[in-house]
C-alpha cells in the first residue's frame, strides 16, 4: 500500500487541468500508479482538501463533489481510513448547508459520543450534528 497526498489524487481524477506546475510525464505516473496492481491509502485530510480544491478551483457543483468523493471512496484500489465516517459526512454534506470539513467533524464526534457539536457557523447548525451557539 502506497499513501497519497492531494495533489496525487487530483491529477488522478482531474488530470493536469487543475495542477499549474503539471507535466504529463507526471500523469502519466499517477495514473500507473491508479490502475495497477498497488492500493493507495487516502486519509481524511486528503479528502478534506480534495473536496475543497474541487469547489473551490474546480468550481464544480456540491452533488457532483459528493457523487465524485462517493465514488472514489468506493474504489476497489482505495484504502481509506474510517470509511464509514466519511461515507457519513459525504451524505450530510449533500443534504444540509455548510463545508464539507464541518460535516466530517460533526460526524467524526457524533461517532465518539458527543450528542451535539457546538458552533458559531449558521449553516453548519442546519445540520443534526451541530448546535448554534448564539453570540
Amino acid at each position: 500500500m502506497i499513501g497519497v497526498d492531494t495533489n496525487i489524487l487530483l491529477r488522478w481524477i482531474a488530470g493536469d487541468s487543475l495542477a499549474e506546475d503539471a507535466a504529463s510525464h507526471q500523469l502519466e505516473l499517477v495514473q500507473q500508479l491508479a490502475n495497477g496492481s498497488e492500493e493507495l491509502f487516502v486519509n481524511q485530510i486528503v479528502i478534506v482538501e480534495l473536496v475543497w480544491v474541487l469547489r473551490q478551483r474546480a468550481r464544480l457543483a456540491k452533488a457532483a463533489v459528493a457523487e465524485l468523493v462517493t465514488r472514489l471512496l468506493h474504489a476497489t484500489n482505495i484504502v481509506v481510513h474510517e470509511r464509514e465516517t466519511l461515507l457519513a459526512a459525504v451524505d450530510s454534506y449533500s443534504r444540509f448547508p455548510g463545508g464539507f470539513s464541518d460535516h466530517l467533524l460533526g460526524e467524526i464526534n457524533k461517532r465518539n459520543g458527543c450528542r451535539t457539536t457546538l458552533t458559531f457557523d449558521k449553516a453548519a447548525a442546519k445540520s443534526p450534528h451541530f448546535s448554534e451557539l448564539k453570540r
